[in-house]
């Protein structure tokens, strides 16, 4: 049972509810949901795609964009474990894990005077939402599946006929956790002559993290004849032990380990910590070209458990133990072009996240190092996008990004699995009236069934395997306004 919180510990609960890193939303606008080619932009929002690209918008003055995301996602784990066909059987079971977001926020500001640009921003830089297993995870159950064959196994050393066995087991198993970090940006603009502009800026990341779980009621449906309680039903696993002692079947010190593995198990903690990101950013603007470049560097997190309780057995989850969780450096790159009288716009763009280089929790750092070939690359995306302008009213646009990771079945987890994506946004933008914007936008998320053959609990013997994927639907709206 220690393994399944081990393992929670490592990683925790830490997902994105849109395309990008491990840890990281890209999306920071209706605009994004629509187009997600946004690394060469020179409108409000390239305050996070391009910052530099701020000093080529039309007219000096006063910008504000303020936005809301829902996103919903599902997240599917197909596990196989010989095992489990004591609870259910069926050596296969589906752990469905929702996510659901009705309320992220963005707001984005600028002031363009002459060559300079002053701009700032708040949004959800990572996570946004809460992502609930009631029927727990698979790592979970797997470790009480292994009951019934490891009390089998030793009622088989201590001599007792064939038939006296353990056939069934059940449990209460469940898991909630919320994981979301809170930016707020500041930076500066100069442009230089009239086709290179330069951004300086940083931003500060707050993390807060939620998690709630149990294992408990572990019961399981002696067949031996030499136990008082032998044909009853399901009993305590805890009463079975304790009888499987007093009748010296086993020995009280091998019992009482047991007993610590199979009594009920919860925790109920926060996580929070923050740190700070140095951004740079360069523009280039000729004729009907852009190009946009931004970095953002690593940022070191330190998360500090505030537990309320911890039964796991495990010390990672004590009240005030610190967690190191990184946020990857960042390079983004973009370019666009208009087409017909500036009616039409094409643009493209590259994210590209340094993953090995940011320090996490102990386990998963140790699989970042790649020493082991436990880590294949770093990950990137590519996006493609499309904009035309109807009329002064009207502009319609859509793009595309594909998301690639450099995971191997080591890294993956029940509680945090990556899968290869591509999304697809559509939407549109309505000017209500001069310098009034109305932004619509959705995006479509399709993700790659991912095979792991190495789960957490696979045994020589008896097998194991994890078939992760996922389903996601964002929509944004926003509003921009010029002053």
């Amino acid at each position: 049972m220690k393994k399944v919180f081990i393992f929670i510990a490592a990683m925790a609960l830490s997902f994105s509810v849109f395309a990008g890193g491990f840890v990281t939303n890209t999306n920071q606008s209706a605009r994004f949901l629509r187009n997600p080619a946004r690394n060469a932009s020179t409108e409000i929002d390239a305050i996070y795609s391009n910052p530099a690209g701020l000093s080529f918008m039309k007219q000096d003055g006063f910008y504000v964009s303020l936005n809301n995301q829902m996103a919903f996602q599902t997240r599917t784990i197909t596990s196989t474990f010989a095992p489990f066909a004591a609870n259910g059987e069926s050596d296969t079971k589906v752990y469905k894990g929702t996510a659901k977001a009705f309320f992220i926020p963005s707001l984005q500001a600028a002031y363009k005077w002459k060559n300079w640009v002053f701009s700032g921003s708040f949004a959800i830089v990572g996570g946004g939402g809460t992502l609930e297993y009631k029927n727990g995870l698979p790592m979970f159950e797997a470790q009480v599946a292994m009951l019934p064959v490891m009390a089998n196994d030793l009622l088989q050393q201590a001599g007792m006929p064939a038939d006296w066995k353990i056939s069934k087991y059940s449990l209460d198993q469940y898991l909630k956790g919320s994981a979301i970090t809170y930016g707020t940006l500041l930076g500066a603009n100069y442009k230089i002559k009239d086709m290179f502009s330069v951004f300086a800026g940083a931003r500060a990341s707050f993390v807060r993290n939620d998690y709630n779980g149990h294992i408990k009621d572990i019961r399981v449906n002696p067949n031996i004849p030499l136990l008082e309680f032998s044909g009853n039903n399901m009993i305590p696993a805890t009463d079975f032990v304790k009888a499987l002692a007093a009748a010296q079947v086993i020995p009280q010190e091998q019992a009482d380990a047991l007993i610590a593995q199979v009594s009920n198990k919860a925790i109920d903690l926060k996580q929070s910590g923050w740190g700070i990101t140095p951004i740079l950013g360069v523009d280039f603007n000729y004729e009907n070209w852009n190009v946009g470049i931004k970095y953002e560097f690593n940022t070191k997190v330190n998360l500090t458990n505030k537990t309320k309780e911890n039964t796991s057995g495990m010390p990672d989850f004590d009240d005030g133990v610190k967690t190191r969780s990184d946020i990857p450096a960042l390079l983004g790159a973009g370019v666009s072009y208009k087409f017909l009288k500036e009616k039409l716009i094409a643009s493209a763009g590259f994210h590209l996240f340094f993953d090995k280089f940011a320090k996490m929790s102990n386990n998963k750092q140790e699989l970042l190092k790649g020493g082991e070939s436990k880590f294949k690359g770093n990950s990137y995306e590519f996006m493609l996008g499309l904009e035309y302008v109807i009329n002064d009213k009207f502009l319609v646009s859509t793009g595309g990004q594909i998301t690639r990771l450099g995971l191997t079945d080591q890294f993956q987890s029940n509680m945090s699995f990556y899968c290869n994506s591509f999304s697809v946004g559509v939407g549109g933008a309505y000017n209500i009236i001069k310098n009034l914007t109305l932004n619509l936008s959705y995006m479509y998320t399709n993700f790659a069934k991912y095979t792991n053959d190495n789960p957490v609990y696979k045994h020589p013997v008896l097998g194991g395997k994890e078939v992760y994927t996922r389903t996601s639907h964002a929509i944004g709206i926003g509003i921009d306004y010029k002053f």
